[in-house]
């Protein structure tokens, strides 16, 4: 797939894509002497369902343990 292509596939802009990519970990191919990306859609579906699985964060009532993620699925516990 090319970078459009994958792009669309997720249904991000081509900059997310390449935001994934650096920052995310969403895998790419490079071949030697090319510039262009290619990728693989059973790589990017991998890639989503890992990314798609909730993580569970255990907290305590003391705030300083406060997690500085946002997003994430919290379990408090007494």
């Amino acid at each position: 797939m090319t970078s459009k292509e994958a792009a669309e596939h997720i249904g991000v802009s081509i900059n997310t894509l390449r935001k994934y990519v650096h920052e995310e970990g969403l895998p790419v191919l490079r071949f030697p002497g090319r510039r262009k990306w290619t990728f693989r859609e059973d790589l990017i579906d991998e890639w989503m369902v890992e990314r798609s699985k909730p993580e569970v964060i255990v907290m305590s009532k003391d705030k300083e343990d406060k997690p500085k993620e946002y997003g994430k699925l919290r379990v408090l516990t007494p």
